[in-house]
């Protein structure tokens, strides 16, 4: 039986790195932000955008992976209310980090895309689950010329399998939309090749030890549930999920891991007899994560989608 509120599986191509710099970069922290300041800010980037479409896009996502927090203003009338913006603390180190290390900046963002889904649990967030199956899929095949029509026909057929009560839909656009995000790592998963521009993956080389260290995380707690400070023996099935997270070559798992260990505190290798654990201290320090377990009611994302025009 299909519920009757359906949530959005759409990973709306609006939301694009080209958005980061004249958009995302341009908020100050502690400033509230309503959807006609964030078109004032593209157009004073010299953007012509037209109609409200890619400031709602964004601050929606950015908002639903813990990078801001929205609330209602204006009238009394609910119905009349519109949604402001503002950073959270995370979404202000984010924004810090681009001017030091933009190569971790993507990595952030590929992260927070990629894990939403799995360490929130929430079907309203059904756009992440979109985005990490792209990225799983595309992990597996690499390296590999990409066909974007017979990946979202597969991701149609299994969205269906793991949502069975609800009715999955999104388009060849949106699975496209988050190619963009996987070209701009660095060094890129994807690459464009030939005079058409084709698209090609291909697994990376190396990646940054702030993602190996979360994606270790999410492996640790969200799919293993270990405590901290336990050691995980580590088998061919954590090096996949944690490389397909970092869309990393399994064979530079090692060699990230080592970087790891010597880059982030509370990060152990534990080398034996019969193998070798990873062992985590607690969850990590560099970086606050938003807290799913504490979240508003789904109505409220339910009532800010009800908002974005397209």
């Amino acid at each position: 039986m299909v519920q009757n509120e359906n949530p959005s599986f759409e990973f709306n191509n609006q939301v694009a790195p080209r958005y980061v710099e004249p958009l995302f970069l341009q908020l100050q922290y502690g400033h509230w932000y309503s959807t006609a300041q964030f078109i004032g800010l593209l157009h004073s980037s010299g953007l012509d955008v037209k109609g409200n479409g890619i400031a709602s896009s964004n601050m929606l996502i950015w908002s639903l992976v813990g990078l801001g927090e929205v609330e209602k203003s204006g009238t009394h009338n609910i119905n009349m209310k519109k949604n402001i913006f503002r950073l959270t603390k995370l979404g202000k180190q984010l924004v810090d980090t681009y001017s030091t290390n933009t190569e971790l900046f993507y990595d952030l963002m590929h992260f927070l895309f990629y894990s939403t889904y799995l360490r929130s649990g929430n079907i309203q967030r059904g756009r992440f689950w979109l985005y990490a199956s792209v990225c799983d899929g595309l992990w597996q095949e690499a390296p590999a010329q990409i066909d974007k029509s017979a990946l979202t026909n597969r991701l149609q057929v299994d969205s269906r399998a793991v949502f069975p009560h609800y009715d999955p839909s999104f388009s060849e656009q949106s699975v496209g939309g988050i190619f963009s995000w996987l070209q701009t790592l660095v060094p890129p998963f994807l690459r464009k090749q030939g005079t058409k521009s084709q698209l090609y993956s291909k697994r990376r080389s190396h990646c940054t030890p702030q993602l190996f260290h979360l994606a270790t995380d999410l492996v640790y707690t969200a799919v293993e549930g270990m405590q901290y400070r336990s050691s995980l023996a580590i088998n061919e099935r954590h090096i996949e999920a944690i490389c397909k997270t970092c869309l990393l070559d399994t064979e530079q798992f090692w060699d990230m891991a080592d970087l790891t260990q010597m880059t982030i505190s509370g990060f152990e290798l534990r080398r034996g007899q019969w193998g070798t654990s990873i062992a985590l201290d607690g969850p990590p320090t560099w970086i606050t994560l938003p807290d799913f377990s504490n979240e508003k009611a789904q109505e409220e994302i339910s009532e800010f989608e009800d908002g974005v025009e397209e």
